[in-house]
């Protein structure tokens, strides 16, 4: 009998991005329900296939219901009303559930209205199966059989909290490494043979994990599976890499462009200037994993695709800088980016490595307990070998930090640069200059301990040699600055309570742009940016989120434009943080999103710029029973080629009780080319405008009037027309 066959994927995340404060906002999909469910049924199809007997891997939606904030998430239990619940935290998972069959749902950390979520019996029995009719499986998170009793102080004990597990409706509790003197695997077993599990109870939770493994190939021929003919070959294939650079192309938005200063033309320009921290990096997101070969930074994707029009030169400042991926390769895998880490159980680096995986960087900064975020690292305590090939951009000068809590020592090509191995040892330390040449790999080893009662702690960071040009006739130039933020400075344990700039990065724009005024700012990041500032210091602002190892390449296309910048905003750029709800309020009529949020705007939602323009004409909407269609004319007006997304954007006018100030209901992408025009059409269902009655206990379509508009962006409707509903 085969062990186990095929793969289960903890993905996608479809909790709704409420507030921007969220650490793990980068990994969901926006603040919208109706976005979040048209993009998770994608990925879902993708991930699972499409054959009727056989699954491809399992898609896992999480974190089910309302996983919204990192710095209390294992014992928080927020109230939150029956209205907000069915009309914004639950519609993605419902509707995923019903279009996808989705095969897996994993329960979330948090509780909600007084029950932690993993032991809600209303939650995963009565709403999810009985309600939705889903018949997969449901996974807790990582370690919450033990916040159950320890966080949540919901179970007196460890088969207590199985029981309300199972009988609440999951299938797979998921323990966390406690050490040998408590085994969360036999609380199960414990709370059979205590009398307080039935053993048909827990039978049922096997037969539907038994069930996913048999989709998946378990007990079947290889022969009659198609997906186990998939060839490893296609991973960074050349198909796959295109997919990725029109994924990066068609996502980034264009937020400013005063004064035309993109795209840039030889005309306008005779040199291509970069700065900032991630000019030679390719930042990914905290959950992408490693670059299927080379990631192509932005100086790296300039030079490959304009280097033969323009002169490309780097102009970086002297920060500390984490090491990029893209200057480490594992040792003796030229090919692989990133560094060998290898963790052991103690604190003295002794017998084999309990793990042994690929990091992008010395990035370790985590809190306690680790098992609920990186499983991988032993328990209490542990220490750590990383080790690595280093490529300097440049020749010269270099230092290295160390941040580390315990204890850490760092060599570069043998030479012991820093030691803070002792006890007495500051936390913090800087080496001295290490000479390196330019493109000339060193072997780079950091070590580092742990103790139990300390958080883990080991950052390496350097400052490669300043490299400055004095470039005359600064106007003549264009200055591309790339920053933003990168998957540490918010992520999942950490939320992220201010959004702006990194301080140190908007000291050196403003200090560039008083010197050159027709400057770029290219964002990385996964979450809300607080720009009204750089909106005044510079002419351009180009988001380009966490685009991936192509990303280089599409920021290329899209500055010299061989392409228009064509994507829209998933979230609401705030302005003010002073302004936001609390964060502990889950109420999302309470000024959340774009439905409520009536002011406080810098960019709204929906919203991006393109270097064409667009002229909507010729609106009509018409109804058939509960079928509304929206048709109307979009024509190219402008000077180039380019993509527009269409908005549609309805409105309940007659409602007695409270309602959404607009409901995005359908949108559609069309690639036009210069004076050329589309018919679009766009439809939705009354259906889709239900809200919860909590007195009727059912969704309800008030009779009334509604207005339908198309818009460039929520806060920019084109046209609009009003529809009756008797």
């Amino acid at each position: 009998m085969k062990r186990y066959h095929g793969l289960t994927l903890w993905s996608p995340v479809i909790n709704m991005a409420r507030d921007p404060r969220w650490g793990r906002t980068e990994e969901t999909y926006g603040e919208d329900p109706y976005l979040t469910t048209e993009l998770a049924c994608s990925f879902v199809r993708g991930l699972q296939g499409d054959h009727p007997d056989f699954l491809k891997t399992v898609a896992t939606i999480k974190h089910f219901v309302a996983n919204n904030t990192e710095h209390n998430r294992l014992y928080v239990r927020p109230d939150i009303s029956e209205r907000a619940l069915r009309e914004y935290y639950f519609p993605a998972y419902r509707d995923v559930i019903a279009r996808e069959d989705v095969e897996s749902i994993m329960s979330s950390y948090n509780g909600l209205n007084g029950v932690p979520c993993s032991s809600n019996k209303w939650l995963l029995s009565d709403v999810l199966r009985k309600e939705w009719g889903f018949i997969g499986t449901v996974v807790t998170d990582v370690g919450v059989p033990g916040h159950l009793v320890e966080k949540h102080h919901y179970a007196k004990n460890g088969p207590e909290a199985a029981m309300m597990m199972i009988t609440a409706g999951v299938d797979m509790y998921s323990g966390s490494d406690r050490g040998s003197h408590v085994n969360e695997r036999e609380w199960a077993r414990q709370a059979v043979e205590q009398g307080i599990l039935k053993e048909s109870v827990l039978d049922q939770a096997i037969i539907r994990n038994l069930a996913t493994r048999i989709k998946l190939g378990l007990l079947r021929s290889d022969d009659d599976n198609p997906y186990t003919k998939i060839s490893t070959d296609v991973v960074g294939s050349h198909a796959h890499l295109a997919i990725a650079r029109q994924i990066a192309r068609e996502g980034a938005v264009l937020l400013q462009n005063k004064d035309g200063v993109l795209p840039a033309t030889p005309e306008k320009y005779k040199t291509i200037l970069f700065a900032g921290p991630y000019v030679n990096d390719a930042p990914f997101g905290a959950y992408s994993g490693n670059a299927a070969g080379v990631a192509a930074t932005p100086l790296l994707g300039m030079k490959a695709i304009a280097g033969d029009t323009y002169e490309i030169k780097g102009q970086l400042g002297e920060n500390w800088l984490f090491i990029p991926e893209g200057n480490l390769n594992v040792p003796g895998k030229s090919n692989a980016k990133g560094v060998l880490g290898e963790y052991f159980s103690g604190i003295k680096l002794e017998d084999k490595p309990v793990s042994v995986r690929i990091d992008r960087t010395i990035d370790l900064d985590l809190p306690k307990p680790l098992a609920h975020i990186d499983p991988e690292i032993p328990q209490p305590t542990f220490s750590a070998r990383w080790t690595a090939q280093l490529t300097p951009n440049r020749t010269g000068t270099h230092y290295f930090s160390l941040d580390a809590i315990s204890g850490a020592r760092v060599w570069v090509n043998g030479e012991k640069i820093i030691d803070v191995w002792s006890a007495k040892a500051p936390n913090s330390l800087e080496s001295k200059g290490v000479f390196l040449e330019a493109g000339k790999a060193v072997d780079l080893k950091v070590e580092y301990y742990n103790r139990e009662a300390e958080p883990a702690k080991a950052q390496l960071k350097w400052i490669q040699p300043q490299q400055k040009q004095n470039m005359k006739n600064p106007e003549d130039h264009l200055l591309i600055y790339v920053g933003g933020l990168t998957w540490r400075m918010s992520k999942e344990s950490h939320d992220r309570m201010n959004s702006i700039l990194p301080e140190e990065q908007m000291k050196e724009i403003k200090s560039l742009a008083a010197i050159y005024p027709n400057m770029v700012v290219v964002l990385n990041g996964g979450t809300v940016m607080q720009l009204a500032e750089l909106n005044e210091v510079v002419p351009g602002i180009l988001l380009q989120w966490f685009p991936g190892q192509e990303g280089g390449y599409a920021l290329a296309e899209l500055i010299t434009g061989k392409v228009s910048p064509s994507g829209r905003l998933p979230l609401t750029f705030y302005t003010d943080p002073e302004k936001l709800p609390d964060f502990e309020d889950y109420e999302i009529s309470k000024g959340r999103t774009y439905m409520y949020m009536k002011d406080n705007v810098t960019y709204p939602f929906g919203f991006g710029l393109s270097y064409s323009s667009f002229d909507y004409s010729d609106l009509s909407v018409k109804r058939q029973n509960k079928q509304v269609t929206a048709v109307l004319k979009v024509t190219n007006t402008g000077t180039m080629d380019a993509d527009e997304v269409v908005q549609l954007y309805v409105t309940n006018l007659d409602s007695k009780v409270y309602q959404p100030v607009r409901q995005l209901k359908a949108f559609q992408r069309i690639s036009l080319a210069q004076g050329q025009s589309k018919q679009v059409e766009l439809s939705f269902s009354m259906d889709d405008m239900a809200w919860w009655s909590v007195e009727k206990q059912k969704y309800v379509v008030n009779p009334g009037r509604y207005e339908v508009q198309i818009g460039k962006s929520s806060a920019q409707i084109m046209d609009k027309k009003i529809i009756v509903v008797q």
